[in-house]
């Protein structure tokens, strides 16, 4: 039960996932939603790409947004 962020370490609840923080869709670790980063990643679809969204913690944004 109990779940740290994985950047700034607050505890979290695990009830509370999608409401107060969300998993990092690259390393996995919870992250509050005041440290949560988003992405873009092309994503090819059946008839044409498209960009997805995903959230990143702070240690996973690439170099050049940081």
């Amino acid at each position: 039960m109990d779940i740290v962020c994985g950047t700034c370490g607050r505890e979290l609840r695990a009830e509370d996932e999608e409401k107060t923080w969300r998993e990092c869709r690259i390393c996995k670790k919870p992250v509050c939603l005041d440290d949560i980063h988003y992405i873009g990643v092309w994503r090819r679809g059946l008839y044409r790409d498209y960009v997805e969204v995903i959230p990143v913690c702070e240690n996973d944004m690439p170099r050049k947004r940081r």
